[in-house]
């Protein structure tokens, strides 16, 4: 498990590598903008955002409640202690927060501008797919600079701002736009809701058409809640080689042994939809187990909520009573177009308004039990040895949880 103190550079790709990568994706993306604002000091609304520190709030120096009960894993990270506090809240309020947006380029023929009522769970699908990107690209400790310009300037940032945009551009890879056009060969039309393992698919559908061209990364989504080892390591690359083996549920790993690939074309994310209950969520069976699937190096969360409520949870308490989630149910204006859309500039207009807009110091808190049964679970695989360590650990995990009456 990570440690809750890592170096906030964190491990991904170095920069080089990363500029040539996304030079594959869309190299505009490294031109520098010769036009950009004056530098300007952070102010504390800007600080608070990444930071941790809410400016003015009645909650900034309250001991952290989550803490109690054996402390809190989020995303391969356990905080213990009240020394964790500003550590945990200076990571949450760097994650990337996406929302209903508003006054967007029409969905023709629908006339819908706006997203707000029904696209949520395509909302917390593009937190869920901006984590694995982030982790791709820039490892598990990276956070984006505080000043504006800095953050206008990083090009990891910026192009995963770009991606997620929801603009009638061809760079928007993942705006509401193109999530709903890979949603209408799953019968899904504008104004639909989504559930967790239709976004799932989407996100496939989308990663594969942005990313897999260049052998970056491979996204699987688990079909019954069951996981075939040949049929994802075929996936993966020409040369792998292992033997049949169709799960009968995810997070339970035979202990067959496999031959070692020869190696993997790509990245994984991986997608396990499950439903854990029948009208409602199991908590007394399902809960502690699947808090600590947020311990695990590879967890990327996973898409959920209430009924017709769907939020990104990344975080739960150990004892599994408690989950944390960003919410997507504000709505915020859509970004606009850069003026200049020429080849040496972003396409989209990375204002102010737009970088403080994409992360809140407000986590969603939510009771266990109040959980849909529907979900799907999220994990990033950097390569074919970070795969087997997430079975071993999904194994252990349900050895453990079995023990203890609370297997998943």
């Amino acid at each position: 498990m990570m440690s809750s103190k890592q170096n906030r550079n964190g491990d991904g790709m170095n920069g080089k590598k990363m500029e040539e990568e996304l030079v594959e994706v869309g190299d505009y993306f490294l031109e520098k903008d010769e036009e950009e604002e004056d530098d300007e000091e952070v102010s504390d609304v800007e600080e608070c955002c990444l930071d941790g520190r809410s400016v003015g709030s009645d909650n900034s120096d309250r001991p952290d409640r989550s803490l109690d009960g054996g402390g809190v894993y989020m995303l391969g990270r356990r905080y213990i202690d009240m020394d964790d506090f500003l550590l945990k809240r200076q990571y949450e309020s760097s994650l990337f927060w996406f929302t209903y947006r508003k006054d967007f380029a029409e969905m023709a023929p629908y006339g819908i501008t706006s997203d707000a009522g029904w696209g949520c769970m395509l909302r917390a699908a593009q937190m869920l797919l901006s984590h694995a990107l982030r982790r791709h690209y820039r490892g598990p400790a990276w956070r984006p600079p505080l000043p504006l310009k800095a953050r206008r300037a990083e090009v990891f940032a910026s192009a995963l701002l770009t991606w997620m945009a929801d603009a009638a551009h061809p760079s928007c890879a993942y705006s509401i736009h193109r999530m709903v056009a890979a949603g209408l060969p799953l019968k899904m039309l504008p104004g639909e809701w989504y559930g967790p393992t239709t976004a799932a698919h989407v996100i496939a559908a989308l990663t594969s058409g942005h990313l897999d061209h260049s052998k970056q990364l491979t996204t699987h989504v688990a079909s019954h809640g069951a996981l075939c080892k040949h049929a994802l390591h075929s996936l993966m690359g020409p040369d792998v080689l292992a033997s049949q083996d169709s799960l009968s549920h995810p997070l339970q790993i035979t202990n067959a042994q496999y031959p070692p690939p020869t190696r993997w074309d790509t990245a994984l994310l991986l997608i396990l939809p499950l439903r854990l209950g029948l009208s409602s969520f199991d908590h007394k069976n399902y809960s502690t187990t699947l808090a600590h699937t947020f311990s695990l190096p590879q967890s990327l969360g996973f898409l959920g909520g209430s009924p017709r409520h769907a939020l990104w949870f990344y975080a739960a308490k150990a004892d599994g009573s408690t989950l944390y989630g960003l919410d997507p149910h504000t709505v915020q204006a859509a970004p606009s177009l850069s003026p200049s859309l020429s080849h040496h500039h972003r396409p989209i207009h990375l204002s102010d308004d737009y970088l403080r807009s994409v992360h809140t110091t407000k986590p969603a808190v939510m009771d266990v039990t109040k959980l849909d049964p529907s979900l799907a679970l999220a994990f990033y695989c950097q390569d074919h040895a970070d795969f087997t360590n997430l079975c071993t650990s999904l194994q252990n995990l349900n050895d453990s949880c079995t023990k203890q009456n609370k297997p998943i």
